[in-house]
């Protein structure tokens, strides 16, 4: 009994020794896990996809865009043309377009027009996407198309750039002239310094607004020439012109014979009066 108490006591001993050491296992492996769930989780440096950054973007220049077409088009067709596209830039409204010019002369050796447009740039774009087709329809074509763009980025930022220092300084001035001091003559100078920096300033916002205007519309130009379809690169255009200098060429050539003949016929039939006079007299004398 006494033995068996004697162990039952070294057993406790032993499981009292045991246990803490157990329990630090215990929590070593559930801090352990923990980690190797982190660890598993987090990619390594080596395997981490870094994304590529997006290439920064260009800067918008301030452009203004002028385009100028060249219609070759029958005679009987070309006023017709020029009149119909004028009014369609007219029934659009100023809003969208203005007509800036507008001369035409169809009578001449070489008939002919320009109108010249100013409106908003998709309006205009969609204007002129049609043109092509217009001039098909009319049994001409589109002989020429070109564009031209104008930077005026720089031209601006310095109008802006100019008109805030003026405005800057102009400024500094008021504050000076709002203190106590100075004689007359020194405020009157101040007045005038004042006077000759807001007319800068406002020279300087109106070439600001006008180029605005420009980048914010587009101009367009068209040349109505008569010609039609044989009127570019056919071959019968070398005989279509000849055939129409030498009508020219008759048609001036009847023009000097009827000046010469008015001007010839009265001293013919003077002449002829004079002579049929004397003639007469001479035989009746005989």
């Amino acid at each position: 009994m006494r033995k068996a108490l004697m162990l039952a006591s070294a057993g406790l001993i032993v499981l009292a020794g045991c246990s803490p050491a157990s329990d630090k296992a215990e929590m070593a492996q559930a801090e352990t896990v923990p980690a190797a769930d982190a660890a598993a989780e987090a990619p390594s440096d080596a395997t981490r996809v870094v994304a590529p950054r997006p290439a920064p973007l260009a800067p918008v220049a301030q452009i203004a865009y002028a385009y100028r077409y060249a219609l070759s088009l029958p005679r009987d067709r070309g006023a017709e043309m020029m009149s119909r596209h004028e009014l369609a830039c007219v029934s659009a409204g100023t809003g969208y377009c203005q007509v800036i010019s507008a001369r035409a002369d169809w009578t001449s050796r070489e008939p002919g027009g320009r109108l010249e447009l100013r409106g908003q740039p998709e309006w205009i774009n969609r204007f002129r996407s049609g043109l092509a087709l217009d001039a098909q329809d009319a049994g001409g074509r589109l002989d020429e198309a070109a564009t031209n763009g104008e930077d005026v980025t720089r031209d601006i930022d310095t109008a802006a750039t100019g008109a805030q220092t003026t405005a800057s300084l102009a400024e500094r001035i008021r504050q000076l002239q709002a203190r106590s001091g100075g004689t007359m003559a020194q405020r009157l100078e101040i007045e005038r310094q004042l006077a000759a920096l807001q007319q800068q300033y406002d020279a300087q916002q109106i070439e600001l607004r006008a180029l605005n205007d420009r980048i914010q519309s587009a101009r367009l130009t068209l040349d109505y020439r008569q010609g039609g379809v044989m009127a570019a690169d056919s071959p019968t255009r070398p005989v279509a012109r000849a055939l129409g200098d030498a009508f020219g060429l008759s048609m001036g050539m009847l023009a000097i014979l009827i000046t010469a003949g008015s001007v010839l016929l009265p001293i013919v039939v003077i002449g002829g009066a004079v002579w049929w006079a004397v003639r007469r007299r001479k035989v009746a004398s005989v």
